[in-house]
């Protein structure tokens, strides 16, 4: 079978004897993605890029190769201007085409959806070349912990009154450095979670300096919740993770290489950067097993899904 190039179109004209006048430009270029150091086509986060009004950076390497239309010889030392449908798209575009006709351009954007690529060089056909800004990968692999909240099954005091609590709780669950003062919210023996709704007085601390228990039991007071509340959202085991909103915007989803897919519902004072603190649920047996796993702690891959 014959192959064919399509070099031009036009409208045809219904009067006899007429002519129709077809231009066919001087150079074809093609375009197509520079396939990234994970070898696929995805945009990459850069290492030193950070997250604005919670929008990633994504940064896309494509290469432009122009032909001569007769003979489809690479056509060299040629100036190739290149624009996006999208304003607010960057294209960085070298000055002439290489020996072999080529040149590596990248777009740098934060946003998603789809941007069209065309030229405005006279005399160069390009048919409009498409591209979709949504997953991508991150440049830098990022350190994966995981962090808990404390559950009352694991202490063992006496049975104490809390302000705000209309039940009695383990007093070390209530006012011990290990509890619900020291993680912000823990879990009740009947199942409901408690949170920590003010703290005032400051920690006694033992013989070695290290904190052990509030100082005044009264300062502190508590409330009921319906689970755990993250910065951005509600927290739930095998969901949600902590991060660095700088990195990783917040609410975002993201997969995580050994991990799975979660959801940015919290931070944390202590995740900065290519940080991630994988939420376990409560209690000491959930971080028991996270410890005997072969992740934490570990640098992973992690791929931006959006939102």
């Amino acid at each position: 079978m014959a192959e064919f190039l399509l070099v031009g179109t036009a409208v045809t004209n219904a009067v006899t004897n007429s002519v129709v006048q077809v231009q066919v430009e001087e150079l074809l270029c093609s375009i197509t993605i520079v396939p990234n150091e994970l070898g696929d086509n995805l945009p990459i986060i850069q290492k030193a890029s950070r997250t604005l009004n919670n929008k990633v950076l994504y940064h896309l390497k494509l290469k432009a190769r122009l032909v001569r239309n007769a003979g489809g010889k690479p056509a060299p030392g040629h100036v190739l201007a290149l624009k996006s449908s999208r304003p607010g798209d960057k294209l960085t575009v070298p000055p002439k085409t290489d020996d072999n006709g080529e040149l590596v351009f990248t777009i740098d954007t934060r946003e998603k959806g789809e941007a069209v690529i065309t030229t405005t060089t006279e005399g160069v056909t390009l048919a409009e070349f498409r591209v979709t800004f949504k997953e991508a990968w991150y440049e830098e692999k990022f350190k994966i912990t995981g962090y808990n909240v404390c559950d009352e099954a694991d202490f063992s005091g006496a049975l104490v009154a809390g302000t705000g609590l209309d039940e009695k709780h383990k007093e070390d669950f209530l006012f011990g450095a290990a509890g619900v003062p020291m993680q912000g919210t823990g879990k009740a023996t009947d199942g409901r979670y408690i949170r920590l709704q003010s703290f005032e007085g400051g920690w006694h601390r033992n013989a070695r300096g290290n904190r052990d228990y509030v100082n005044t039991q009264s300062s502190v007071t508590f409330a009921y919740a319906d689970g755990v509340i993250g910065s951005f959202n509600p927290v739930s085991a095998n969901h949600s993770i902590a991060v660095d909103p700088h990195v990783i915007p917040k609410k975002g989803k993201v997969h995580i290489e050994s991990v799975g897919e979660r959801w940015a519902d919290d931070r944390g004072s202590a995740i900065l950067g290519y940080h991630i603190d994988n939420f376990l649920g409560a209690g000491k047996a959930v971080v028991t097993a996270w410890l005997k796993g072969e992740v934490n702690g570990t640098q992973r891959r992690v791929k931006y899904l959006g939102e």
